[in-house]
């Protein structure tokens, strides 16, 4: 599995924000988002070569409960995926797993995080494989526009998953835009009974690297 980074931080979006977690954060990914908030971590040359047993000793340096897989995409490395999961279980961690959901793999965290794409990457037989998942699920989808919001409205209103954990969030990698993307997704998502989702990491840290 080629790693990116590890690092202690907070959560910053979903259902579980604010929760001291540690992220793994791989390389590579199967999509290519010009609005990427993670683009250095876009290239599987942008990490390193980790071996399970050794992603699993770096996390156990961390005395925290939550554990944020994510990239890059982490779907890409199948089996090297399913096998952290099984560690990180077996050792008490509750799991996030962040995925674009353009590929299923039938792993076992404790929370399924799917971030479909609206341009690009939005495979609905893969969501619905995910959202059959005996687990947590949240659907978390990055708008730019009240097109973009009406347009996720409608699409996730197919899906058989609770609205409480859907989150439509600012297509924001500052916090200024957060803020100027908050003035009327706020309004919306309010008028539509739909959660907001803010992005702690843009608006703490302005999206810098490992926080």
């Amino acid at each position: 599995m080629i790693i990116n980074e590890i690092f202690l931080s907070v959560q910053g979006e979903g259902i579980y924000i604010g929760s001291p977690s540690v992220f793994i954060r791989v390389a590579g990914c199967n999509l290519d988002c010009p609005w990427c908030d993670t683009a250095y971590a876009k290239a599987p040359e942008s990490g390193k070569e980790m071996l399970v047993n050794s992603i699993v000793n770096e996390v156990k340096k961390y005395e925290v409960e939550h554990i944020v897989i994510t990239g890059g995409e982490p779907t890409i490395y199948p089996e090297e995926l399913n096998k952290l999961c099984d560690k990180l279980n077996n050792i008490g961690k509750k799991i996030t797993l962040e995925t674009n959901s353009t590929i299923f793999v039938d792993c076992n965290p404790h929370l399924l995080s799917l971030s479909p794409k609206l341009y690009q990457g939005w495979y609905e037989e893969i969501i619905n494989k995910n959202l059959s998942k005996n687990c947590k699920k949240q659907i978390k989808i990055v708008v730019n526009s009240i097109e973009d919001a009406i347009d996720a409205l409608k699409r996730t209103e197919k899906f058989d998953i609770e609205k409480e954990n859907v989150f439509l969030m600012p297509n924001a990698a500052t916090r200024d835009k957060h803020i100027r993307c908050a003035a009327w997704l706020v309004p919306f998502c309010c008028k539509n009974n739909i959660r907001f989702g803010g992005r702690l990491q843009t608006l703490l840290w302005n999206s810098e690297r490992g926080k």
